[in-house]
């Protein structure tokens, strides 16, 4: 399962992302969307783990407190 993950705070990690995550079961990927030109956090993420967990996680973490922000987590669905 894809997971978009929106509103984080600038500072967070794709280190930090991988173990909030983990406690809901495997991630296979914690990747933070960077600015080409800056360098810098956009303060959104992509995580990818397998359905079972990636379900759970995403109800339990919407619209959840991390590191001062209220994130927004949500399931990528195909375009196709």
């Amino acid at each position: 399962m894809n997971i978009f993950v929106g509103n984080l705070n600038k500072k967070t990690t794709a280190h930090d992302l991988f173990h909030l995550f983990l406690q809901f079961g495997k991630v296979v990927s914690a990747r933070i969307i960077m600015d080409r030109e800056t360098g810098h956090s956009l303060g959104c993420a992509y995580i990818e783990m397998d359905n079972k967990a990636g379900a759970m996680a995403i109800q339990s973490l919407h619209d959840r407190c991390f590191m001062n922000c209220y994130m927004e987590v949500n399931e990528i669905t195909p375009a196709f």
